[in-house]
């Protein structure tokens, strides 16, 4: 790893610290409500990832400080195992490649592109896709962006270039819908914009008007489960909800997602990382979801529910309409993440493309060009991907 200046940058309108997991403690972490979860967050995670995520490998973290705005970065090398969190590999060819075309259900589609992946996979091994900077990446699968101005954004930039010149710069979870101006500053700055996904935002509001929801509402009355705070959740029932979020994501998705802890469960329920709400029946949880808030934004990376039990249950209908009820609570937009298009679209979602947005000029060509094929892969994905409400 290439690291020039490690301690700071000196700017004409910016100061900018970088700050490693040897000097975190000496960080004077803002007193703002952003600056507080940070301050809860960064230096347990950064002192030992795989305590709290067990498939980040090769992953150094860090953060940089510029004025009251913390950005952790992350920084990758290639392992076959790692989380697509932190893995462009992982997210472009392990999941999204290999895992995500068995959705299609098209045999003949996953045979070619199985035949594709195959040596698509050797070449970006050989051309180091893994070797990034990951910027605002707090290893959840959505990173909700602070309140950060285009004159930051090109501070940062223009120092994790200099300070990790064999990198790409990869800025995670950039949209049109809450980060246009990101959007604009980073077009401008020279970077790519990479298909990540297609995302789905909900208005509580008019979410909750919908027929769909209202019938939400009768199934949880109907069936009778308790909403029960996760701050009242004992240890033994946070380990049930590590299981019930490896039923979900790990086990019906893909082992690329997150793989959660007991120590980060417990780390979200004690100092409060995660909002969660569990749904509780007969003295047993049997569902769980957990959300953060940013910028007026809340996204819910903990989503889990039994899947042993009937679908009449509802769960997972449920854990949605307690988001949302959420949200209308504190006034926030929802991002819903991506996957079950459909079932947020009935209920008032509007989809959106997530773009990776991504700096590699300073790059030899070896490195630059494996994106520049993803990026025109990604062209023509689009429109299919809003075509099929992915």
């Amino acid at each position: 790893m290439a690291l020039s200046n490690p301690h700071g940058v000196t700017h004409p309108l910016h100061t900018l610290q970088l700050f490693t997991r040897e000097n975190i403690h000496t960080l004077q972490f803002p007193s703002s409500v952003d600056g507080e979860y940070a301050r809860r967050y960064l230096p347990r995670v950064m002192d030992d990832p795989q305590k709290y995520i067990r498939n980040v490998h090769n992953t150094q973290l860090m953060a940089v400080k510029i004025e009251d705005v913390i950005l952790p970065i992350s920084l990758t090398n290639f392992h076959p195992e790692n989380t697509y969190t932190v893995s462009p590999y992982s997210h472009y060819v392990s999941y999204g490649g290999l895992e995500e075309v068995k959705h299609l259900n098209n045999p003949s589609a996953e045979k070619m592109v199985k035949l594709i992946m195959g040596p698509a996979a050797c070449y970006f091994r050989y051309a180091e896709l893994d070797k990034v900077v990951f910027v605002n990446n707090y290893l959840l699968s959505t990173n909700l962006y602070p309140s950060v101005n285009s004159s930051q954004l090109s501070t940062v930039s223009e120092a994790l270039i200099k300070w990790f010149p064999d990198r790409a710069i990869i800025f995670r979870s950039v949209d049109q819908k809450k980060n246009p101006h990101m959007v604009q500053t980073l077009d401008e700055l020279g970077y790519d914009l990479v298909l990540s996904r297609q995302v789905w935002y909900m208005d509580p509001v008019t979410a909750l008007k919908t027929r769909q929801c209202k019938e939400d509402m009768r199934v949880l009355r109907k069936n009778e489960y308790e909403v029960v705070s996760g701050r009242d959740l004992s240890d033994d029932e946070l380990r049930r909800a590590v299981h019930l979020y490896e039923l979900l994501y790990l086990q019906k998705y893909s082992y690329y997602n997150p793989q959660f802890t007991f120590d980060f469960l417990k780390l979200a329920r004690d100092e409060e990382i995660l909002n969660m709400y569990a749904l509780k029946k007969a003295g047993r949880v049997d569902a769980i979801m957990g959300f953060f808030i940013r910028n007026s934004v809340m996204t819910q990376p903990l989503f889990g529910y039994d899947t042993s039990l009937p679908l009449a249950e509802g769960l997972y209908r449920l854990l949605t309409l307690i988001t949302l009820q959420e949200g209308l609570k504190q006034n926030l937009l929802v991002h819903a993440s991506g996957g079950v298009g459909n079932f947020k679209k009935v209920r008032g979602g509007e989809s959106v493309t997530e773009y990776n947005a991504v700096y590699t000029k300073h790059l030899p060509h070896k490195q630059r060009l494996p994106w520049k094929l993803i990026q025109a892969v990604s062209r023509a994905a689009i429109p299919y991907f809003k075509k099929m409400d992915f």
